[in-house]
């Protein structure tokens, strides 16, 4: 019943509906490419014990210093749509310029910047669905997106695992970037109640 009134609840809400197919869709994306990153530092880049390790923690580092830039600003964030689409437009170009960098030492300020934008895309969109969702639904409504993004990276996965032994992991890259970069295009004219949202 919970379930049945979150999706309810989403169906007539356009905010929760746009969230509801642009995070899953955002992860489908972001969790294969992160296993990609690892193939890619040892095959591609040869990367040191040292690299690896910086390279694992340069997502989660940038994904901070998003978030406390965003906590910093607060109220005085103005235009957070934009904001949201903006961190989404760069994230398919960078990985198409990840899928070109031939060395550790290049790779790990782009790794940084995908994992600073990706806080834009994320944080921002759930901290705006829990001022705009009513506190009453809110588990509901979170119970949902939870229940999808938890299957969009297996999906993912499966498929990138697959094409990265069928070619070489760059490649791959190369079009993860390119299909998210079209995904954002749709989003951009699609989901206006996001883009536009103050």
């Amino acid at each position: 019943q919970d379930l049945a009134d979150g999706v309810h609840y989403i169906w007539r809400f356009p905010f929760a509906r746009a969230v509801i197919i642009l995070l899953p869709s955002l992860t489908l994306f972001f969790m294969p490419s992160l296993m990609l990153t690892q193939v890619m530092a040892v095959k591609v880049w040869k990367a040191s014990p040292f690299q690896f390790g910086l390279m694992e923690a340069c997502i989660p580092l940038g994904y901070m210093i998003g978030s406390g830039m965003i906590m910093v600003l607060g109220s005085k964030l103005k235009n957070r749509g934009a904001l949201i689409m903006t961190g989404l437009f760069c994230l398919g170009p960078l990985y198409i310029l990840l899928s070109f960098v031939t060395s550790a030492a290049v790779a790990i300020p782009v790794i940084l910047l995908i994992g600073f934008m990706f806080s834009f895309c994320t944080l921002l969109i759930n901290i705006i669905l829990r001022l705009e969702v009513s506190e009453e639904i809110q588990g509901r409504v979170f119970g949902v997106l939870s229940s999808i993004m938890s299957v969009a990276p297996s999906i993912g996965l499966t498929a990138v695992s697959y094409l990265s032994d069928l070619f070489s992991p760059g490649p791959v890259m190369g079009w993860i970037g390119l299909l998210l970069l079209l995904f954002t295009l749709s989003a951009f004219t699609k989901l206006k109640v996001i883009r536009n949202y103050r």
